[in-house]
């Protein structure tokens, strides 16, 4: 059996040897430059969560740089933490090569007695985040000084009882990786998908030249103001939503999601509400089955004209909210599934960035919208098409469940094992035990 006596808790100063912080260097001040080096800067760009970004736009420097920069080098496994702008963000050195600790960024060199990898899910942990929190200045930005952050308490068990802690929460951080890499994949794949079938469609040969680009010979287009009858959505912030009400779909709603369906049926526990007189609501705000609802503002000519199709509604009232255009095609021109992805087309997202107006924030007027032109496959080839990018989708879907599952018993796991609540065994004929 194993106690809780043997836990000691320290202000963070005296769990580590040192705290690596050159927050205040920069190139310029060592009288060089970036140039155009291979060694990665670390900065609070690419420190994410549980991971470096690879992806992030970073900075590298040069075997000189370096030289002057890293006066005290950084090893594999030790702990890194981003200290302002975002605040908190906690990952690890990965391998042996060489880093450049650059803004906002610190490290840490743990003692003997504590465990890197302990370390660093402690620093993750909800007890000492919320420590980072409250000790933390700025409004917009937060961040924390070491003054403040030197005095923050960190709980530690025995070195073995870390490393089995470590060990049990790695495993699910690898679980949620293998997920995260099926979702990346299968992603590739739709995208794929979509450039093939949503512009060359199945199985064709022959092609039309078209205003718009090529397209199967028995293809159509047609301007989008001639299939659909647009409205605008009915203007409120979010601050005015609540939990009760009629459903409202507010562009940011739209934004967030990776649906391209939204089902009232399935997703009503996280659609916002408005408590609102249904009379005061225009008609054309008010959403049926099968409705292409579109944003007309986004910071990016990425999310620019993101959309999704509403059903299941029922009975229920649906209102369409701010900064979103709604579009129905009266005629069923399209099937609705297939309205699901007929703006992600190339041909079509190509045309929306065009007409697209703004300097930081982006928008589409109704009356541009109208005039741009849709490729319109026949009606049995809409379905196949649709059908088949359904079935991707919903594959992505189950594998976010099942990360959204991960993350949540991680979570829990983090609660119980990094306060000493529940205790693992070190040996096989220990026994797990609660305190």
């Amino acid at each position: 059996m194993v106690s809780e006596s043997n836990w000691i808790t320290t202000p963070l100063k005296k769990a580590v040897n040192s705290i690596i912080d050159y927050r205040g260097k920069t190139p310029k001040k060592l009288g060089m430059e970036w140039e155009n080096g291979d060694i990665l800067a670390l900065s609070a760009n690419n420190v994410k969560m549980g991971k470096i970004d690879s992806d992030s736009e970073a900075n590298y420097g040069s075997e000189t740089l370096y030289k002057k920069w890293m006066k005290e080098e950084l090893e594999k496994g030790d702990v890194l933490m981003t200290m302002e702008a975002p605040l908190g963000n906690v990952t690890q050195v990965p391998d042996n090569q060489r880093y450049i600790l650059s803004q906002r960024v610190v490290a840490f060199k743990t003692i003997n007695e504590i465990d890197n990898d302990y370390f660093k899910y402690y620093l993750m942990s909800s007890r000492f985040q919320n420590l980072l929190y409250r000790f933390s200045s700025g409004t917009t930005a937060k961040g924390i000084s070491q003054k403040n952050l030197k005095p923050l308490s960190i709980a530690y068990p025995p070195k073995a009882e870390q490393q089995k802690i470590a060990a049990i929460l790695s495993s699910v951080d690898e679980a949620i990786e293998k997920t995260e890499q099926i979702i990346d994949q299968t992603e590739q794949v739709k995208k794929g998908l979509m450039q093939q079938l949503l512009t060359k469609g199945i199985g064709h040969k022959e092609f039309k030249e078209t205003s718009i680009g090529d397209i199967p010979e028995n293809w159509k287009i047609i301007k989008f103001g001639d299939v659909f009858e647009i409205s605008s959505g009915l203007s409120f912030s979010r601050s005015q939503l609540g939990n009760s009400g009629y459903f409202y779909l507010h562009y940011g709603d739209i934004h967030k999601t990776y649906k391209h369906f939204i089902d009232i049926e399935k997703d009503n526990s996280w659609i916002p509400r408005i408590d609102i007189d249904k009379d005061k609501v225009k008609e054309g705000s008010l959403l049926r089955e099968g409705d292409l609802v579109i944003s007309d503002a986004s910071e990016d000519t990425e999310g620019i004209g993101k959309s999704v199709v509403v059903k299941n509604i029922g009975l229920n009232v649906f209102i369409s909210g701010l900064h979103t255009i709604v579009a129905r095609d009266l005629n069923n021109v399209f099937l609705k599934e297939f309205n699901g992805y007929l703006l992600l087309n190339s041909i079509v997202r190509k045309q929306i960035r065009r007409i697209a107006t703004g300097a930081t924030v982006y928008g589409i007027s109704k009356a541009n919208l109208k005039e741009i032109y849709l490729p319109v496959p026949p009606k049995e080839e809409q379905r196949i098409i649709s059908n088949l990018l359904v079935s991707v989708d919903e594959k992505i879907e189950k594998e976010l469940v099942k990360k959204k599952k991960l993350n949540f018993i991680k979570q829990g796991l983090m609660q119980q094992l990094l306060t000493g609540k529940v205790r693992v065994p070190i040996n096989d004929d220990e026994e797990v035990i609660e305190t």
